[in-house]
């Protein structure tokens, strides 16, 4: 029985977050799991025919990170390792993760949420599941299954910004989970040129109506360019890119940069960030620097790992803002303003 919240009056927040980051780590060169070349059953041989056409697909056009983009680096301190699950698909990491947030505020949580949200850039092992699908069916949602893919870091911020249209939309929609997992599985590689380190993860958001304490989505800008930076294009071009959207979200927000509590940027070369904030206005001193769990780039569910990991080591009083920006490895930008609500609609 779908049993409701009850607070169409009250404005949506973010009102609880969770992640999961597989603690095991091993070389992006290492694999843990077998490679069937032949001799699978036919939906094997399917799913690696179309990993064989994608990955042509890939390779024949452009790089998978362009020219002129900041990209996440692997870190040496890490030795190169990276968090790689080896037990749970991606769905079972994603519903794993759904259920945690859910149990983790039940003086919010409806047992079924209204609509889930997923994001993913990596593929399920078996082509005949969506993640998105099997979600809703194990939750018991009674909506159509949404899926927000191939934005990278800035799926989730995409999938913020529909889930705060659909409710302003519809009061009956009362509470939205967005889950964003991903898992790297062979023939796709865990590196991505000698930059970026894949890791295996999940994390999610809650955004509910509820007159309890939460994060108030004030200001949100994303941008996806039709066409991705031409590898001519430099690093400035894509800066002004993410400095013109954080600071179209301040904007709307009437919020000045300065003024801003906390800052989530992205997990991009520690120069280009400096700089991408310095040009908006962000203060230094407020940049906060999220340290995972475990090392690697965890694609669409690295922001709201990192925004979970914020949320749960501050503790913010009425009215502050914490900023979150992150970026795509195709041209993609996003930044939402979050302000901190106590209590009340």
């Amino acid at each position: 029985m779908h049993l409701s919240t009850n607070f169409t009056s009250a404005e949506p927040r973010i009102v609880a977050t969770a992640r999961y980051i597989p603690s095991p780590c091993i070389s992006p060169d290492a694999h843990v799991e077998p490679f069937m070349v032949s001799g699978g059953s036919a939906r094997e041989d399917v799913m690696q025919a179309v990993y064989a056409d994608t990955l042509r697909w890939r390779d024949s056009g452009a790089p998978f990170g362009v020219a002129g983009i900041p990209l996440p680096q692997a870190s040496p301190v890490t030795d190169n390792r990276v968090a790689a699950e080896s037990d749970q698909t991606l769905s079972d990491m994603a519903l794993a993760t759904v259920r945690a947030l859910l149990d983790s505020s039940p003086q919010v949580a409806a047992p079924i949420p209204d609509q889930i949200i997923v994001c993913t850039t990596s593929f399920e092992h078996d082509l005949a599941l969506s993640c998105a699908c099997r979600l809703h069916s194990e939750l018991g949602s009674g909506r159509a299954p949404l899926a927000v893919g191939q934005l990278q870091g800035v799926s989730f911020l995409m999938a913020l910004e529909i889930a705060v249209a659909m409710m302003a939309a519809d009061i009956r929609l009362s509470t939205v989970v967005i889950v964003a997992a991903e898992r790297w599985r062979r023939p796709f590689p865990r590196r991505v040129t000698a930059l970026i380190d894949m890791g295996d993860g999940a994390a999610a958001a809650l955004i509910a109506r509820h007159p309890g304490p939460g994060w108030r989505v004030s200001g949100l800008t994303v941008r996806t360019p039709g066409i991705p930076p031409l590898a001519s294009e430099r690093e400035p071009v894509y800066i002004s890119t993410l400095a013109d959207v954080i600071s179209e979200t301040c904007a709307s927000a009437g919020v000045q940069p300065a003024n801003v509590d906390w800052v989530l940027p992205a997990p991009i070369d520690t120069r280009l960030a400096h700089e991408t904030n310095t040009r908006c206005g962000l203060r230094p001193e407020r940049v906060c620097h999220i340290r995972m769990d475990a090392p690697g780039h965890f694609c669409a569910a690295d922001t709201p790992a990192r925004l979970d990991a914020l949320l749960r080591s501050i503790n913010p009083s009425e009215g502050q803002h914490a900023l979150v920006w992150s970026t795509g490895f195709q041209g993609q930008a996003g930044c939402a303003l979050l302000e901190f609500r106590g209590g009340g609609s």
